[in-house]
Formats: structure tokens, C-alpha cells, sequence
């Protein structure tokens, strides 16, 4: 996955969502091929009974599309969909792909986000992923979920942020600053005034 970067950016981190959410397709896939083939070696035995017997021609590949159809399904959908997704933190970004054939793209800049959150559900924290909501004010947020990682993953996107440039979280425009200001001090221009009144 190649992400077109902007003049000084980079990127730091790029996962997958946890893989959590696949353990009830999986499990469902196990269950399926169990009574799959138990109907399928049912229907090839060789002494059906009755009408079943005069059917088994027709059955028995219709029975065995019904189990593959089923599988595409709730497995292998799941399965595309998850490996489709990608979480990716740049230096000036935090970004969200999804989608293989057809694919979406939502990306937010760090200087927009006022506040992180993570919610973690029992499984999760077992498994040390959660949902990052990051907020943009004006009631606009975005959730990011199954992050692995998840506490992780935020100290990087709060670093990231600590990292961009103070003026960036005003107009986007980087811009020098006086270092004595930026400690806390008096700022030179107005040092220079002050010593210059009588």
C-alpha cells in the first residue's frame, strides 16, 4: 500500500486492525464444513432411501455449492474485508484504507484533533486492542476500531502531535517562533520595547 506523502512527512506506523472480530467467522467456517460434510457424505452414501436415492445426482452438487457458497459468506468475505484494512499514522496524518477491489480512504490531519479517546470492550483488553475516537470538536469525532495495540498506537498519535509545529494548529502554515516565548519568557520584541521607554 503506497501512500503519496507531503513534503516532510513521513510515516511511522502502518498495522492492521486486530484480528478479534474474525474468531466468529472462523469458528462458523469450522461448523459449517462439520454439518457440510456430514450432509455431503450422508447424500453419497450408496443406499439412500426412497426418492433421495433417484436424486442423488442432483443433490449432491447442489448440497456441495450450497456449503462453498455459505463459506465464501461468512468466511472468506470477513477475511478480504479485514485484510483490506489498514491503519496508517504519518507524521502529519492518521489515515484509514479499506476496501481491496474498491477501496476508501479517510484521513484526518493531526493539527485537527482536539482529543483522543479509547474504548475497550472485555475481549479487547484481553487482547490489548481497542477503539481509538479521535475529536474534532463541532460534535465531529472518528473512531478507528480493533486497533491492536490500542495504548500504544495513542502514545505514537500523541507524540506525532506534541512533534508538529505550533502554528500548524492554527492555520497549517509553520512559522518561527522565539525560543524565550516558547520557554515562557519575554518575548524579544517586547524586551526591546520595555528597555527602549524611558
Amino acid at each position: 500500500m503506497r501512500i503519496r506523502l507531503q513534503p516532510g512527512e513521513r510515516v511511522l506506523v502502518r498495522t492492521r486492525p486486530n484480528p478479534l472480530p474474525l474468531a466468529g467467522p472462523v469458528a462458523a467456517g469450522f461448523l459449517l464444513l462439520a454439518l457440510g460434510g456430514f450432509g455431503l457424505g450422508y447424500l453419497a452414501r450408496p443406499d439412500l432411501p426412497g426418492t433421495l436415492a433417484d436424486w442423488q445426482p442432483v443433490l449432491l452438487p447442489v448440497a456441495l455449492a450450497a456449503v462453498v457458497l455459505v463459506l465464501l459468506r461468512v468466511v472468506a468475505r470477513p477475511l478480504v474485508r479485514w485484510a483490506g484494512d489498514r491503519y496508517v499514522l504519518t507524521s502529519l496524518r492518521l489515515i484509514h484504507r479499506t476496501g481491496t477491489a474498491r477501496r476508501t480512504e479517510h484521513q484526518i490531519n493531526l493539527s485537527a484533533i482536539s482529543q483522543l479517546q479509547t474504548e475497550q470492550g472485555l475481549m479487547q483488553r484481553m487482547m490489548g486492542s481497542g477503539t481509538l475516537v479521535a475529536d474534532l470538536g463541532f460534535d465531529r469525532a472518528h473512531a478507528y476500531r480493533h486497533v491492536p495495540q490500542i495504548a500504544t498506537f495513542k502514545e505514537y498519535v500523541v507524540q506525532a502531535i506534541g512533534e508538529l509545529p505550533l502554528t500548524r494548529m492554527f492555520d497549517g502554515v509553520d512559522m518561527e517562533i522565539d525560543p524565550q516565548y516558547a520557554r515562557g519568557g519575554t518575548p524579544r520584541a517586547q524586551q526591546e520595547w520595555r528597555d527602549a521607554q524611558p
